[in-house]
């Protein structure tokens, strides 16, 4: 597999955990003082997730051992996009 396709795979990925790992931050930052210690929880949780989503994310990219589409690697961002998703409606339920 080429440099370009890897990337090619990965860019998206790696731009929507971004994105999701900064909006998490912002939302921490910005309610901190008035979440109760259950939603902290959540939200570190939800950061820890999307942080991980984004060094995978990379790792695509990065990695030129890779030969062919790294299904495993996508398979596990998308599982925790899902995760995410459960998380969230569960904070949002506090």
């Amino acid at each position: 597999m080429s440099t370009l396709h890897r990337w090619a795979i990965a860019t998206p990925l790696s731009i929507l955990s971004a994105l999701c790992l900064a909006a998490v931050s912002l939302g921490a930052w910005a309610y901190w003082s008035v979440d109760s210690t259950a939603e902290r929880a959540l939200t570190v949780f939800l950061g820890v997730m999307f942080a991980f989503n984004l060094a995978v994310s990379i790792s695509i990219g990065a990695d030129r051992r890779v030969e062919d589409i790294p299904w495993f690697r996508i398979g596990s961002v998308v599982v925790f996009f899902a995760l995410a998703c459960g998380v969230a409606v569960v904070r949002e339920g506090l």
